[in-house]
């Protein structure tokens, strides 16, 4: 039971990251952007249309790779709302990877409760039923 809660999970999981990304996954563009130092911190700036966007770095992780190129997903309806072309903070986000676990949780308990001591009379009836004899293709 365990494995198919498991298998389950990561199924529905599967399907609903490319539709639930911001920006869109299957409408966005990629575009590559170069990390700068500003006063506001580390960011990478983007040109769009003749105009400069910038999207806001982590300076601990960043600070080495000023000057260095990375990969921006934005919109072109909404090209301030880009992210990094990333799988930890695009793909996957830590409170929606929280979120998973503990649905995760849930679904192996419930699991777990089905499973764990079913009624004396349901398992003599599982215990003592017989297919019936039928046809070939009937």
């Amino acid at each position: 039971m365990i494995k198919s809660v498991l298998l389950l999970f990561i199924a529905c999981f599967i399907c609903y990251l490319p539709f639930s990304r911001t920006p869109d996954y299957f409408d966005s563009d990629i575009t590559p952007a170069l990390i700068e130092a500003r006063n506001t911190g580390v960011v990478a700036v983007f040109l769009e249309s003749g105009k400069q966007y910038q999207v806001a770095l982590d300076p601990l992780v960043y600070q080495s790779k000023i000057g260095s190129r990375i990969e921006i997903r934005y919109e072109l309806s909404a090209p301030q709302h880009a992210k990094l072309n990333q799988v930890i903070g695009y793909w996957l986000e830590p409170k929606e990877i929280l979120g998973a676990f503990f649905i995760l949780i849930v679904l192996l308990i419930a699991a777990y409760a089905t499973t764990h001591r079913p009624d004396a009379a349901s398992l003599k009836e599982q215990i003592e039923f017989k297919k019936e004899d039928t046809g070939k293709y009937v």
